[in-house]
């Protein structure tokens, strides 16, 4: 038997397997439970191979305190190989990588041959009482963890009338990104983003990420300084007879240098040369508090506000918890 992380073109097998093995159980609809594990970081699901066929499977993840295995299960027809003990400390092993100094399970009281098993590996009941809750009922009080947002949707309806900003003094290079790769967009969109609680793209698969950034009316302009980005724009094409601003921002690093003057400045002047009947571009609450002004300064005018309250994306997990949503005018990337 080979253990190997999850794939799609597991499911099959691994449904197969738990129904088998008998830890099926119909509240937890396979296809919704390990499209949830897919997407945290924390845990993971592993099967064990044997050719072509499924016949085992482990989860193992952590809370940051304390590990847990799940869905240990072996087919009937490869018990008594020392599968399951091989499982349990592969999913042991990968804990201790990750600085878990416990892992712990549950096993249901009707199944006392599971409890053997774990038993002669050195798990011991601990004694204390498992309660649990259904969080999908719709009775969970959101409002503590949901923000506030209000986003202001701009528009420019003819080019401005002002001299070119000029590029700051040092070694800078504005260049198009042809053909953009995932793992590069999502470089410049998280590390410029991540302060703000941008997200949207973060919560893509990268097949529609890559629809979305590679497409032949969408550009992706990266403005290098001292031989690495420093910032980026990204002009929509699509919407005609429109086009709009979808990102911009700077590195952390490179503010209070110009750059952002110049950056967006030169967006404008680029954007209008392709004739569409306006611009468009929308800030919100979560940038920094003079976005609005620096959009008013390169000739963007607001045009409509909407008040939104979202679900915090730090406690979804696609944003570091260290980010605090509304962020000192000190440290602005516009």
């Amino acid at each position: 038997m080979i253990i190997l992380p999850y794939s799609d073109g597991d499911f099959d097998g691994v449904v197969a397997l738990w129904h088998e093995a008998g830890i099926f159980k119909p509240y937890n609809a396979p296809k919704s439970e390990i499209a949830r594990i897919q997407k945290n970081n924390n845990c993971l699901l592993y099967i064990g191979r044997e050719g072509d066929r499924v016949v085992a499977s482990v989860l193992v993840g952590h809370d940051g305190y304390r590990g847990w295995i799940y869905k240990l299960a072996v087919a009937e027809s490869h018990r008594g190989k020392g599968f399951g003990k091989k499982l349990v400390q592969f999913a042991e092993a990968w804990l201790v990588a990750r600085g878990m100094p416990k892992c712990n399970l549950m096993v249901r009281a009707e199944n006392p041959t599971a409890q053997d098993f774990y038993q002669h590996l050195g798990y011991k009941a601990a004694g204390h009482a498992v309660l649990g809750r259904w969080l999908d009922k719709g009775d969970v009080a959101l409002a503590s963890a949901e923000i506030d947002v209000v986003v202001t949707y701009m528009e420019m309806t003819a080019p401005p009338t002002r001299p070119t900003v000029p590029l700051p003094p040092g070694k800078h290079a504005l260049l198009r990104v042809e053909n953009p790769t995932v793992a590069f967009y999502r470089f410049l969109y998280n590390t410029v983003g991540e302060r703000y609680l941008w997200t949207d793209r973060r919560r893509m698969p990268d097949e529609q990420l890559l629809a979305q950034v590679d497409h032949p009316e969408v550009e992706l302009y990266v403005l290098y300084t001292g031989g690495q980005p420093s910032g980026f724009v990204e002009l929509d094409r699509r919407p005609k007879p429109d086009l709009n601003f979808a990102y911009f921002g700077l590195m952390t690093e490179f503010i209070g240098r110009g750059l952002g003057k110049y950056l967006l400045n030169w967006a404008v002047d680029q954007a209008w040369s392709y004739g569409p009947a306006r611009l468009t571009v929308d800030t919100c609450t979560l940038d920094h508090p003079r976005a609005i002004g620096e959009y008013q300064r390169a000739g963007f005018r607001p045009v409509k506000q909407v008040q939104k309250r979202i679900l915090d994306p730090r406690l979804e997990g696609y944003a570091p918890m260290h980010v605090i949503p509304r962020l000192p005018e000190e440290t602005a990337t516009r």
